[in-house]
Formats: structure tokens, C-alpha cells, sequence
């Protein structure tokens, strides 16, 4: 079982897309206010000494307390929870409360975290670039659902299919570097048992 443990937008530009809810996002960091001997912290060095520079880990009662102390001891808005990553035609081995299928590549880079909004520099594509980078935003766009993510797998593979498609004949025209290093993923919201809900 792959868990992520995820809290809102990654950087501003990804602030502009706040419902988004895929892989891009804010990884647990360190708990400056608390002793290193508190239970948040000795919970921070098991997730970096097991989830590494993905920040993927296996142990769901640690990753779920985790997540319930970070929110615990919040002064934010900010709301962690432990997401469970399938490949595309896997179920979830949690049973998790499902998210959507999210086109991401080692986890934490996502091509759907921009919403398939329009850069504002497209304007200095060529013409025929141009008008099929914008057909394919305009396409996938209302595919998405209240997550920023996409309801099925067929959708998400023919996007992701799309995307390589147009960056072969524009290179770098997506960030991300090379496209066929994306995969689609499964995205399950696992929940703590204590009856908490989905969020919105």
C-alpha cells in the first residue's frame, strides 16, 4: 500500500486551483513549537526516514495519527489527511473514500494540480499550437470533478495520451519535463474510523 500524507496547495501557483486535491501537494514538515521528543516529531522522522524524497509510507495507523496530530495542533486552515495512491486499474486496498484519477509522476508531481487552465504565455505559441493546446483545456476541463481530478481512468490515460501527443510537437510546452514518465493513479481518501466524513 502506497500512503501520502497531504495538506493544501504546494506553491502560489497551485493556490490558485484550491479544490485541486490530487498528488501536488504540502508534505508534514517539522514542528518548531514542540521538543523533538514529541510524539509530532518523533512521527516527522518516521515519515522522512520511511517515505524518503517521495513521501510515500506504508504504516496506515502511523500516517492516520500523523495526520490527526498535524491537525491537531494547527493554527490554520491548513487540514492533513492520508491519501492511499493505485495504479490505475487497482482498487484500493483501504477501502478509502475515493478522490479521482490524478496523472502524476513518483507521487508528488501531478500534470492536473494547474487545472488545465491556459498558461497566459500561450499567447506566444505559434498559432496552430496554440489552438490545440487550447482545445485540449477545453476538452478535459469540464472532465474534471469537485477534486480537480478525473472520474475515470479512460478519461485521465486519454489526457495524459493527448498531452504527450501535443508536447512532441512542442517541446516543454508542459512543465513536467518528459511526459512519459506520468502515470495514472487512483487517489482514496483513507479516514480514521472515528467517523469523520469526506471533506467537500
Amino acid at each position: 500500500m502506497k500512503l501520502l500524507i497531504l495538506n493544501g496547495p504546494r506553491d502560489p501557483r497551485a493556490a490558485m486551483y484550491p479544490t485541486y486535491r490530487g498528488t501536488y501537494r504540502a508534505h508534514p514538515s517539522h514542528s518548531d513549537i514542540f521538543p523533538e521528543a514529541h510524539e509530532v516529531n518523533q512521527l516527522f522522522y518516521w515519515f522522512l526516514d520511511e517515505g524518503g524524497e517521495l513521501g510515500v509510507v506504508q504504516d496506515i495507523q502511523k500516517a492516520l495519527r500523523f495526520a490527526e496530530l498535524l491537525n491537531l495542533h494547527s493554527t490554520g486552515p491548513e487540514h492533513f489527511e492520508v491519501v492511499e495512491c493505485a495504479d490505475m486499474h487497482t482498487l484500493s486496498d483501504s477501502g478509502g473514500a475515493f478522490l479521482g484519477y490524478d496523472i502524476s509522476a513518483g507521487f508528488n508531481n501531478s500534470l492536473l494540480s494547474w487545472q488545465l487552465h491556459p498558461s497566459p504565455d500561450n499567447t506566444e505559441l505559434p498559432p496552430a499550437i496554440r489552438e490545440l493546446y487550447e482545445l485540449l483545456c477545453r476538452h478535459y476541463v469540464p472532465q474534471l470533478n469537485r477534486q480537480g481530478l478525473f472520474q475515470t481512468s479512460d478519461i485521465a490515460a486519454a489526457c495524459l495520451r493527448s498531452m504527450i501527443a501535443l508536447q512532441d510537437l512542442s517541446p516543454n510546452l508542459f512543465e513536467g519535463g518528459n511526459l512519459r514518465n506520468f502515470h495514472v493513479l487512483g487517489l482514496y481518501r483513507i479516514l480514521s474510523g472515528s467517523g469523520e466524513k469526506p471533506l467537500p
